[in-house]
């Protein structure tokens, strides 16, 4: 250590170890956010696809025919 060194400097190492532990969090949100919407999206595209099966609660112009032909309305 005769050339003016002071050994290791651990205060030269803490920026690195803390974008280091700030960095962490940042890509595991993203990773997260990501998941997120693949989940969202499969259970929206599996909601529609069971609500397509459902038939509709519009009466059919048949029904309509019918049902006001045989009103007893004055």
């Amino acid at each position: 250590m005769s050339d003016g060194e002071n050994g290791w400097r651990p205060w030269e190492a803490v920026p690195r170890l803390v974008g280091g532990m700030i960095a962490l969090p940042v890509v595991a949100g993203f990773v997260a956010l990501g998941a997120t919407v693949l989940v969202i999206r499969s259970v929206r595209e599996r909601a529609r696809s069971t609500w397509s099966r459902v038939p509709g609660r519009r009466p059919t112009p048949e029904v309509v025919h019918r049902r006001d032909k045989d009103s007893h309305a004055a």
